[in-house]
């Protein structure tokens, strides 16, 4: 597992050495080497289709926890943006089970795909349960998925993937009950634990993807050549979460702005906090004057939202112009990145509900250059 709660925060292990980019293999014959180990260099490492594997299943796994979180405060608040998010949904599983046809072939892939369907149908009727205060549903729904779904997608992931089916079982129910904590938490307002839980959540996903990513490459080593459990690879992943988490809770932030929740804003303010802690720690050399930065680009992001038009130059100008200075990152992606997470928060001040979740998502998936191009 790449990151665990403890005491609220995050612990990130074995990052190793950060100093690393990602580049093309270019030798038919494998990775490149070093002169004077014979070892591959770090950046070949960390840019391997094995670490390429593990780094796109732990974000796909821990992107569904936000979803759900999305969809389920939706239901909660009766918005709109309710069947934007459940749409969000099915394009999310469409992903992977594009990973899981890489790794295992089609007829595999559609019957993951299919158990993975029971799992996000059983959510969304324990969250509507929930809301309705529809008893029995929302206990059918539980039921469902720690006696159904659980057992059979372990038993699935078994069968084409080789693990050990009692702690595989046991993983996955694990990730429902931390799904359903949050849920019962932003159902009754209770936005610290909300918060809370949903960071347990979707760090409870990196543990059942590690594992399946591990044993994929193991599997098929011509398929998925090179270790995803190198430092470096954790050092990557470790950022893409971090930095996909960011995103996803900055518009979570901004929504409760936008609606007025102010109990909300205060819990997701903190969220945001220690996950800009936790940045702090997985950033090479500790990034010196990040601090400073990136609370600034919180502090304009939660302006902008309020709408505070000044704001959107010190994201656009000065934030990409100094976080580029202090990560030695390009303009480009941070440019891009910052104009998804404005386009976000647009939507959401024009209640533009239909196109919110899939710009949210956009915005998340552009912190993925930014993370893979940290030296």
């Amino acid at each position: 597992m790449l990151i665990r709660h403890n005491g609220g925060g995050l612990r990130l292990a074995a990052l190793g050495a950060l100093g690393f980019m990602l580049v093309a293999c270019s030798n038919s014959t494998g990775a490149e080497t070093s002169p004077a180990s014979g070892a591959p260099p770090a950046a070949v490492v960390a840019s391997s289709r094995a670490a390429d594997l593990r780094t796109q299943i732990d974000l796909l796994l821990s992107e569904h926890v936000m979803i759900i979180a999305k969809e389920s405060a939706a239901a909660v608040n009766h918005s709109d943006e309710y069947s934007s998010y459940t749409a969000l949904l099915t394009t999310n599983s469409t992903d992977l089970a594009s990973v899981w046809s890489r790794a295992f072939g089609t007829t595999a892939a559609t019957q993951l795909a299919q158990g993975w369907s029971i799992q996000n149908g059983y959510l969304v009727d324990y969250a509507i349960g929930v809301v309705t205060h529809n008893d029995d549903k929302a206990n059918g729904a539980m039921s469902g998925l720690v006696n159904g779904f659980a057992p059979q997608f372990a038993q699935q992931i078994r069968d084409v993937g080789q693990l050990s089916l009692d702690p595989l079982t046991q993983l996955i129910k694990q990730q429902v009950l931390a799904d359903k904590a949050l849920i019962d938490d932003v159902f009754a307002q209770r936005y610290p634990a909300f918060y809370k839980n949903l960071h347990t959540a979707y760090a409870e996903t990196s543990k059942l993807g590690d594992a399946i990513a591990a044993q994929i490459a193991q599997k098929y080593p011509d398929k998925f050549p090179g270790d995803p459990a190198a430092p470096v690879v954790d050092a990557r992943v470790t950022l893409n979460l971090l930095l996909q988490e960011h995103s996803y809770l900055a518009t979570m932030a901004t929504e409760s702005v936008v609606t007025g929740r102010s109990p909300e804003k205060a819990a997701a303010a903190a969220a945001l906090a220690t996950n800009a802690d936790n940045l702090r720690a997985a950033f090479p050399g500790s990034a010196t004057g990040f601090d400073k930065v990136w609370a600034a680009r919180d502090a304009a992001l939660l302006a902008y939202a309020s709408g505070d038009g000044a704001s959107k130059p010190a994201l656009t100008d000065t934030f990409v112009q100094d976080f580029a200075a202090v990560t030695r990152v390009d303009n480009a992606p941070v440019t891009v990145q910052v104009n998804a997470t404005i386009k976000v928060i647009d939507a959401q001040r024009a209640k533009s509900s239909k196109t919110l979740a899939a710009a949210d998502r956009a915005a998340a998936t552009a912190m993925q250059p930014i993370a893979d191009s940290i030296r």
